[in-house]
Parts: C-alpha cells; structure tokens; sequence
C-alpha cells in the first residue's frame, strides 16, 4: 500500500488530538461528567433541557424500570421512535444495564419490524406513540412505550458493564432484503465515537444539532456519542423538516453539525440559513461526495467553515477514514485517510491487495469492527475474512487518499464492459440542472443489462436529456453513456438520506 503524500502526512498530523479514549464505555462517560459538570447542558429538544446531572439522574431511574420489567445484562431491547429525549434515557439506560440496545429504522413496515424482534428474541420493544403502527406485529407482551425517566422509580448509582461485552446491535439494508445485525461491544462503540475527536479536534465547549434519525450511526456514534464522551451538548430535531432546522439552529446555535449533502444543501439555501449557520465550525458530510459547486457556495458564504468528507460503515462502527479541510476544494470527492487506529487495504478478485490507481474491494481493521452479524455466521464468514473487515465497497488509492468508486454490487456488467455508476454521477453532477443523480442497470436479455439514469432538477432549472447525453459522451465511452435519462423530482431517499437506487430502478423499470 503507498504511504500518504508529504503533504498530507504533515497536514494530518497537524490536525489528530492525540488524546487517548478516556471513557472505555458511555456509561463510564456520563458518571464522569455528571459528577464534575453537573450543570452543564447535556441534551436539548426544542425548550426541554437536561443537565449532565439531570440525563444521568433519568438514565438511573430508567435502568432501574427495565430491570423491573426482567431486562438483564445480555438482553436486547429494540428501541423506536422520533428523536427525543425519551428516545436517548432509555438508548443510555440499556447500555448502563450491560444489555444491547438495538436502534431501529423508524420506516421499516410491520413485518420487517415483526423479523427484526424476532431475529433478536428481544426481551423489550420501546416505541412512542407515533409509532403504533409500526410495532402492530409485535407481541403485546414485549412492547412498552417510551416514558419520560423523570417519573421512574428512584434507583442506585451507575453500574459499569465490561467494556467488551456486546452492546448495540445495528442493522444495516433494513429496507431492503435479509435484516443483518452488526453488534459492536461496549469499547467499540465508545472508540467509534472518540474516532471524530480525535480527526475534528473538538471540545467539551462544542455542540452539535442531530437533524438526521437518531437510529443511524450519524446520530448515535458521529454526533451524540461524540458530545458525550467529550461533556459537550447535543441538540435534538425530532423530525427533519428544513424550516425547522433552520429555525433550530437559530434559536440555538451549535459548533458542529453532520449529514449527507443532499440535506446540508437542503439546509444551506434555505431562507435564513445565512445567519443560522454562521456559528458552525465544523460541518462532516458523508455517504456521497459534495459537489465541487456545493463545496464552493458553502465556502464562499462561510469561509470559516472546515468541511470534512466522512466515509464510514455500519460493521464498523461508522467511520473509516476521512477528508481533510484543506483538500476539500481539490479532492472533494475522495474520503482521505483512514481513521486513527484504522487499517485499509485494497483487494482485488484474487484476494490480492492491487496496485495503487486501480479498482478494488476497500477492507479494513481496527477496534470498531463488528464482532458479527447477530445469530448469522454464514453472513458474518461472507463479511469478515482472516480479521479483516470487507466493505462491499469498490475504492481506489492515488497518493494517499483513497477513492469510492461504487459498491461491489452495484457495477453494472453491459455485454462484458464494467460501468461504474458513481463515476457516471460524478459527471452528471457538473451538469447546472442537476442536484442530485442515480445511475443504474437494467436488466437485458442479451447484453445482460443496460444503463440507464434518473436525475432530481435543482430548483428553478430544466434538465434537457439531449444536452446531457452529448455532455457525457464527450467523457465516457459509449457503453457507459445511459441509454435513458429520466427526471424524478424528487428521487426516493432511503431513512438516512441517501438517494434510494433500487426503489429508484423499481419506479423507473415498472412505469416505462
């Protein structure tokens, strides 16, 4: 593998906080900082606040009902619902028992909720009312709703579960297919979210808004586990709208904030966004590139700001690597480094690593690494191969920053030529209409599938397939360019925000 440039190797050590991980569990964290900050501000939802001292006093009570109702250390208990403090209490008072919490995808329907308990032989289903209909296949036995912890019972002092025991089981493709349950351990989960202290150097004097699911990594890891471990503030949008981020930010104004592009772009035209984000310091984005002209509107009305590109996976607790302010104009498309502690390699077909430039399946190592999918040890042989992580993700390494070209199922094979659909939405992303793009293979009965696109219009503008495809065919080869170029205002998203390429496929291959 090829070391990184001499100017990145001094711009990444001028950036790493070489503080090691303080806290070996959450819990461990919130004792400490409810102890020694008591008063300071912990958790926020609109005007609802808590106190170090207040969010440990909660998470106390709330351990002490779920023991009541036979939680025990190993047990999983499937959490449901809107952000919320309610939703953090009972996520923290889980993990303070020494059982697993797994976070559910608030979209899932009846049934692929119903097989996710299942899968886990959950003691406890904790959902709010919103959700009513989502737990409707759930044994009534098993559901309880979210409570505010402040009317539990009164209970003892914190315990403090080994910091290697399974704590949090994620599931990942939870729209879509067989649910797969990565399970982290205590230590994983905490070294996942020490990981963004490390690389953005920040404080207990920071703060962040979570605008995405609280269920994702994003939420959990990237942004509250982060603030935690570090006794800063997290603040809380039950429910992204863009007028109420916008306002959130406003009425209470934050140092960091993280999501996918399309929603900090969402965010960053809004009406009053100007003002609303001029206290932001770090701004993470993740699960695609940003768009050299998004890159470029942000610094120009912020020049403040320092962008960071994240890259990370479910198995692996979330982050694997990322992009530094200073090569965000000129590389923003590549996801960087790896992670402190963090070990990438790239292999070919033969299981080989492949020399650097050229296309191969990412994998990597390091102490945020699933220990498996939950009760799947025919998947969890398929993902983890001689202790090495593999992403399903097709990268490429060129001086030292590392390249998402695609996942590994996602090439399409048109008559025997590889097309990568996230090099054919990089090129449609320069195009002015477009905002956001997905590429896509259809199937055929003789060259086995075809290429075919849909693309979102920016506001204000009209996307013309012609003018496109002559743009394209100016940098691809002719098999690559999409024989279809269909405008889907807006494309399907899936919980986390990402553009939905398979019920995109499904809408574009049913309708036509």
């Amino acid at each position: 593998m090829k070391s990184h440039t001499q100017e990145e190797q001094t711009s990444v050590k001028q950036h790493l906080d070489d503080r090691p991980l303080p806290f070996p569990t959450l819990t461990a964290a919130l004792s400490h900082w409810a102890e020694n900050t008591p008063e300071a501000l912990a958790l926020t939802v609109g005007s609802e606040e808590l106190t170090y001292a207040q969010l440990s006093d909660r998470v106390l009570r709330c351990a002490a009902w779920l023991e009541s109702e036979g939680v025990k250390p190993g047990a999983r208990v499937v959490i449901v619902g809107h952000n919320s403090l309610a939703w953090v209490v009972h996520y923290l008072a889980v993990l303070a028992l020494g059982a697993v919490i797994a976070p559910a995808n608030n979209r899932l329907n009846p049934r692929q909720f119903a097989d996710q308990v299942a899968l886990l032989d959950a003691a406890l289903v904790l959902s709010d009312e919103a959700h009513a209909k989502t737990v409707a296949e759930v044994d009534r036995g098993r559901l309880r709703l979210l409570a505010d912890g402040n009317q539990l019972a009164q209970a003892g002092g914190l315990v403090f579960p080994a910091p290697d025991v399974p704590a949090l089981i994620s599931f990942t493709s939870g729209t879509t297919g067989k649910p797969k349950g990565a399970t982290l351990t205590q230590r994983a989960l905490s070294e996942a979210s020490w990981a963004f202290v490390r690389v953005l150097r920040t404080t207990r004097d920071d703060s962040t808004l979570v605008v995405v699911p609280m269920f994702h990594n994003t939420g959990f890891v990237d942004q509250f586990g982060h603030m935690l471990l570090l006794g800063g503030r997290t603040d809380l949008l039950p429910k992204f709208h863009t007028a109420d981020a916008v306002a959130a930010l406003a009425a209470r104004p934050v140092t960091y904030l993280a999501a996918v592009p399309s929603i900090i772009r969402l965010i960053s035209v809004a009406d009053g966004a100007r003002k609303a984000l001029e206290p932001l310091r770090t701004l993470l984005y993740g699960g695609s590139p940003m768009p050299a002209a998004w890159i470029e509107e942000l610094l120009a009305n912020w020049p403040h700001l320092q962008l960071f590109h994240g890259y990370g996976l479910t198995e692996y607790g979330s982050a694997i690597s990322f992009l530094l302010p200073e090569f965000a104009r000129e590389h923003g498309e590549s996801v960087g480094f790896p992670v402190p502690g963090t070990t990438v390699r790239i292999v070919g077909e033969d299981l080989r690593d492949v020399e650097p430039g050229e296309v191969g399946e990412l994998w990597c190592q390091g102490p945020t690494m699933m220990q498996g999918y939950w009760h799947q040890p025919e998947l969890t042989d398929q993902k983890i191969h001689d202790g090495w992580l593999r992403t399903g993700d097709l990268a490429r390494e060129e001086d030292g920053l590392y390249y998402i070209e695609g996942r590994v199922d996602d090439v399409i094979n048109r008559g025997g030529e590889k097309v990568l659909p996230s090099h054919v939405e990089g090129l449609l992303a320069t195009l002015g209409p477009v905002g956001l793009s997905c590429v896509f293979g259809v199937p055929d009965p003789i060259l086995q599938y075809r290429v075919w696109a849909a693309v979102e219009e920016r506001p204000g503008t009209t996307f013309d397939e012609t003018v496109a495809r002559e743009a394209l065919r100016a940098c691809l080869p002719d098999y690559a360019v999409p024989e279809r170029i269909a405008v889907v205002n807006p494309l399907p998203r899936t919980a986390s925000g990402k553009v939905d390429r398979r019920a995109v496929a499904a809408h574009l291959t049913t309708s036509s």
